[in-house]
């Protein structure tokens, strides 16, 4: 009896024609298929002999779905909204899956159950049977992590030296090739752009102490200062991301990237007599962490390029360039009061450059 049902599954699966929908070429030919994939750009369907094909939507005339009716015509483009078909061929194509793995059970019990010679009818037929493959399908959403071993940008500093009344500033800049990770965020918007939100991190604290101290006869005389610099920055970029072709799974797809950001830093900047004498001390007025800050606070401007390899829906890696604008502009305030003077400094410092970084990545995709 099993044997029965299942010789007889196949038949009633296909009671209706196993290809209900019908695709016409610019060329004049017509194909009855069962379409599985449609975009903007092109159609995925299995036809005769269970063949899958693709065919870009430039060389199609007309597309019918089943009781969808006419859903593209060449000269009118969509005659129904692309998301409802999408919604429809995937319902057909998971109630065909499911048609298929009871099918597939119900075999697995007669072979057990029955001769040789009635597993080998089985087998036949159930070969008209098509053998299904969901369609790949983007996933909206991604989240991606980048390292980069190689960044060209700098870091600025300020160096006091003390040795003179009132002390001297300078500005310290130094660029570290360090590793850096970043974090990326993305929502695909369409079947090829990405809108992306970047934030990276990074962070650095020291703190100095130096001590002299004199003992003899005449003298009893000890000084010392404490310093601690600390520097914390958070990195924000928003942009795009432009595929040149569609997504497509087990290769290399190639995308641009264009991108506006700002990175926010924030300081700390301490110094601390350890010894004050009993003399009156200085009094020292300034805004060196606020400068330091908008020193280290640039907006810039990204674009660059990037190769992405899809393993399956969920899993890529990837690997990018960026060439990258940035602009800074801080003001320095300075005083310096003592019972006999007052000394006011100001001086503002900007620059712009160009930054390189490359990256390389996994996304997953959800």
């Amino acid at each position: 009896m099993k044997a029965v049902i299942c010789l007889l599954f196949p038949v009633l699966i296909f009671a209706q024609s196993p290809f209900p929908d019908n695709l016409f070429l610019t060329n004049g030919k017509e194909y009855s298929c069962l379409v599985t994939g449609i975009s903007d750009s092109k159609i995925e369907m299995i036809y005769a002999n269970n063949r899958s094909e693709s065919v870009i939507l430039k060389a199609v005339d007309q597309i019918t779905i089943e009781e969808l009716g006419l859903v593209y015509s060449a000269g009118q483009g969509f005659a129904k909204d692309v998301d409802q078909i999408k919604k429809f061929i995937d319902a057909r194509m998971e109630k065909i899956a499911e048609e298929q793995l009871v099918q597939q059970e119900l075999q697995k019990l007669s072979v057990v159950s029955n001769s040789d010679q009635i597993g080998e009818a089985d087998s036949t037929g159930l070969t008209e049977y098509f053998k299904y493959q969901k369609p790949f399908q983007m996933k909206k959403w991604s989240f991606g992590v980048l390292l980069i071993p190689y960044y060209s940008g700098r870091i600025y500093s300020m160096i006091q030296y003390y040795g003179q009344n009132p002390p001297e500033v300078y500005i310290n800049s130094f660029a570290e090739n360090e590793i850096n990770m970043q974090g990326q965020l993305s929502y695909g918007i369409l079947s090829n752009i990405m809108v992306t939100l970047d934030v990276a991190y990074s962070s650095s604290y020291s703190e100095y102490s130096s001590e002299y101290h004199r003992r003899n006869e005449y003298e009893d005389y000890d000084s010392g200062r404490k310093s601690t610099n600390g520097l914390y920055m958070f990195d924000f970029t928003l942009g795009l991301k432009y595929y040149f072709l569609e997504f497509f799974p087990n290769d290399v797809n190639i995308y641009a990237l264009l991108g506006f950001g700002q990175q926010f830093a924030s300081a700390e900047v301490t110094e601390e007599d350890l010894y004050p004498g009993p003399e009156p001390a200085p009094i020292i007025e300034d805004n060196m962490a606020e400068y330091i800050e908008g020193m280290n606070s640039p907006w810039h401007l990204d674009f660059g390029f990037g190769v992405e390899y899809l393993f399956n829906e969920s899993i890529s890696l990837n690997s990018n360039i960026r060439f990258i604008y940035a602009s800074i502009s801080s003001e320095y305030d300075y005083r310096y009061i003592t019972e006999f003077e007052t000394v006011n400094r100001t001086f503002e410092y900007s620059s712009s450059e160009f930054i390189t970084r490359i990256g390389l990545g996994i996304n997953f995709y959800f």
